[in-house]
């Protein structure tokens, strides 16, 4: 990876801190390419690992579509906390191809 894209996918990191909001630890971010550009966003609530994964024809596809998924992804992890005591920590999966 280039020294560009690797300044690039730390802002992206930087700004996937924002969606998710106060009480969830960002932990990494993966840039896998090939015929579609895939980026893998993971997370902690409390003890417990989410992933989320966006894909798109370019990074900046991708970019956007993973801040959708994760801005979802923080207003359904609160929503299931007030719905369903325990259930947000028991961790999972959010896919995103577009």
């Amino acid at each position: 990876m280039s020294e560009a894209q690797d300044r690039y996918l730390a802002e992206i990191r930087d700004d996937c801190r924002m969606p998710l909001g106060t009480g969830i630890e960002f932990v990494s971010l993966d840039l896998e390419d090939g015929p579609s550009v895939r980026l893998v966003a993971r997370y902690r609530l409390d003890e417990t690992d989410w992933t989320t994964t966006a894909i798109g024809e370019t990074v900046v596809a991708a970019h956007a579509d993973l801040r959708t998924r994760l801005l979802l992804d923080r207003v359904r992890l609160g929503f299931t906390a007030l719905t369903e005591p325990g259930h947000a920590r028991r961790g999972g999966t959010s896919t995103s191809v577009r």
